[in-house]
């Protein structure tokens, strides 16, 4: 089931602060080599060009060459689109998203820069808000922290995320007879992950469900009718980020929605696993 409500109602409450977009690193449990970072690119701008991303070492001149067309993405990466794993070596980075096919020279809104990435550490470097000028969320590159630890045993675990620019803190749960419970316990501000007792880094372990009908709503949710509601299958073992991505009001491509991904181990290059509701 997929319903989608313009309903703009006063915001009340703002959530605890989840989003990993600091320097902190990830902690790479089974990931990549020892010397190398583990991360995984992309666009979530709802009306950026497609894009490719540059990384240079902090206080160094030259970015070098777009790392994803070093990776077999020439046409770099549309909205809403996200990378499979690529490594990359490790340090205070700087991170520049550029268009694809050209060099590092011309950026695409500002850089993403003095980002302590640790070796053996997973994140996800993505872009987000909205390139046309005055938007209440602008145009920028941000880091957040991946998790590669198994869930608990017979458990699935997901990261939710709100990366709608215009979008006021939204509140994620399942209805139930016209009761909502909330999966969180905080709402969720613009480009912050899910907060609460027993989430870190926006990661929480929930029971297995194939169809799971998770549903938005502005804050406080009990005073405030469903967003959007679309099914989110979690699997035992399986880790699922879900991201709230689009515009509110937006139609088309632009759209309020879900854009589901699996973060599983995957070679370097080409596209992670990811369906779009």
């Amino acid at each position: 089931m997929k319903r989608f409500v313009v309903a703009m109602a006063a915001v009340l409450t703002v959530a605890g602060l989840g989003c990993s977009d600091d320097n902190n690193g990830g902690g790479g449990g089974n990931g990549p080599p020892q010397d190398k970072a583990w991360v995984r690119f992309g666009n979530l701008s709802p009306d950026a060009p497609p894009i490719d991303l540059c990384v240079k070492q902090s206080g160094t001149q030259s970015f070098g060459s777009p790392v994803l067309r070093s990776n077999g993405l020439d046409a770099g990466l549309a909205f809403p689109a996200m990378s499979k794993v690529i490594y990359i070596d490790p340090g205070s980075l700087d991170f520049r998203s550029v268009a694809p096919g050209g060099d590092c020279s011309t950026p695409i809104g500002p850089d993403l820069t003095a980002q302590t990435i640790n070796a053996h550490g997973t994140y996800t470097l993505t872009a987000v808000g909205e390139v046309t000028p005055g938007s209440q969320g602008p145009y920028m590159l941000i880091q957040y922290i991946e998790h590669q630890e198994p869930p608990a045993a017979g458990k699935a675990r997901f990261r939710y995320t709100n990366v709608v620019p215009n979008a006021p803190p939204l509140a994620d749960g399942v209805v139930d007879g016209g009761t909502f419970t909330l999966l969180t316990e905080a709402e969720v501000p613009y480009r912050f992950n899910a907060a609460g007792t027993g989430i870190i880094d926006g990661y929480q372990d929930v029971d297995p469900n194939p169809a799971l009908p998770l549903t938005i709503r502005l804050a406080p949710p009990q005073q405030n009718p469903d967003l959007f509601t679309a099914p989110v299958n979690f699997r035992a073992g399986v880790i699922t980020a879900v991201w709230t991505i689009g515009l509110f009001g937006g139609t088309g491509d632009q759209r309020v929605g879900y854009f589901i991904c699996d973060e599983i181990p995957a070679a370097s290059g080409g596209q992670t696993t990811c369906t779009r509701e």
